[in-house]
């Protein structure tokens, strides 16, 4: 019978983590179920699973092609860069209904909903025809500022989105910048989100994270989605009925068709430089009472404060074969990459992923060894975020 390491092993192959890298950003996007939108953890999360990734291919795929786009979805609003395919499951089955986000922008704003739907008309009616536009540039188009609360452009934009009235589609500043232009959403991707039966959605949206991450267990979906255990186990038992996954003892929900291949699964080698919130170590159920949970498979109860803060904040992690080895901090200014590890690393192979890492985002990365890591909470409130240098601070 498979254990964890195997599972671990075949999560990383189909993930392009370990052996053969994938051939195309939509390759890892698919792999993953979706990776992570924040700049520059997307594109940072494509060169660790891409083989030949450069910076322009996410951008290709997002500006130019545009079969996917960010969109909000999962655990009541996480952003990730989706295939369109995708986008009529997460719009009925992730996140909090429309109906609840409308009431919510109404009483925080104070417009009402009424007032929030009339405001969304009017800041429709001022991108049409216009590029794409940020928030201070749909204000201006307003002419003045809206009625209610500060917050309430903002909020709005947000609720359009919900919507799927109007999409992030731009981004100003470069691949290390969050500074979102929108666009509506017909002159962007086209046709409008069709609305499907949220039951069926969530069988699809089960499907698509098992054939990403499975094996893996009833609490990991319900964690990654965000649903109530109420509309996981459903997802579950639609999929086992029909015969499209089966349980491994030890491990979880695995899709069917890949039985032969977990078994047939070999010790997995690997050296990776992951982002922080890289859909690997986001994936899976954080732990409880000080064990890891659901993420066992990729690293110890010992090193588990050093990788996830207290908010749950998975940083930026080196892996060895799958598991959490140490983390690591870009400067791509200084033209760096500094690695603090928790034990012994091979540092031939850390130093050849930061050279592709620099091939990848142009600029030549040099290696820094840092001394061994310590758990997050021994630093500021976002240490995650820079896990080496806000550590000193």
């Amino acid at each position: 019978m498979p254990g964890i390491e195997q599972a671990r092993a075949h999560v990383l192959a189909k993930q392009g983590l370990a052996g053969p890298r994938l051939d195309t950003v939509l390759d890892a996007i698919s792999a993953t179920a979706g990776i992570y939108s924040t700049a520059p953890t997307c594109y940072l999360s494509s060169a660790a699973r891409v083989h030949g990734f450069r910076l322009a291919d996410l951008d290709a795929v997002l500006f130019q092609r545009r079969s996917a786009v960010r969109v909000r979805c999962m655990r009541g609003g996480m952003a990730y860069i989706e295939p369109l395919d995708l986008l009529p499951a997460l719009f009925a089955c992730t996140g909090e209904a429309k109906d609840r986000t409308l009431t919510r922008v109404g009483k925080w704003t104070g417009l009402g909903e009424d007032g929030a739907l009339a405001l969304a008309g009017r800041i429709e009616t001022a991108m049409a025809g216009q590029p794409p536009v940020t928030v201070p540039e749909i204000r201006k188009l307003l002419g003045e500022d809206p009625p209610g609360t500060k917050e309430a452009l903002p909020m709005v934009v947000a609720l359009l989105g919900r919507f799927g009235r109007i999409v992030r589609s731009e981004v100003r500043g470069g691949w290390r910048s969050d500074n979102y232009a929108y666009a509506l959403w017909r002159d962007w991707a086209g046709d409008p989100v069709p609305d499907i039966d949220p039951a069926e959605a969530r069988s699809e949206l089960a499907r698509r994270y098992l054939r990403a991450f499975g094996p893996a267990t009833l609490e990991d979906l319900k964690w990654w989605t965000g649903w109530t255990k109420r509309d996981t186990l459903p997802a579950l038992a639609t999929l086992a009925e029909a015969g499209e996954i089966v349980e491994v003892a030890g491990c979880g929900w695995l899709i069917a068709d890949e039985l032969d291949a977990l078994t047939g699964t070999g010790p997995a080698e690997s050296i990776r430089l992951l982002p922080v919130w890289d859909a690997y170590f986001m994936g899976y159920a954080p732990g409880g009472g000080g064990t890891p949970g659901g993420r066992a498979r990729q690293i110890t109860a010992a090193d588990y404060p050093k990788v996830y803060d207290r908010a749950g904040n998975g940083t930026s992690t080196v892996t060895q074969d799958g598991l959490a080895a140490g983390v690591w901090q870009l400067d791509a200014d200084a033209g760096t990459v500094t690695v603090a590890p928790f034990g012994d690393l091979r540092w031939d192979e850390v130093e050849a992923e930061v050279l592709a890492l620099g091939t990848s985002i142009g600029t030549e990365l040099r290696l820094e060894r840092a001394p061994a890591a310590r758990p997050l909470s021994e630093g500021p409130r976002n240490a995650f975020l820079s896990p080496i240098s806000l550590m000193n601070t």
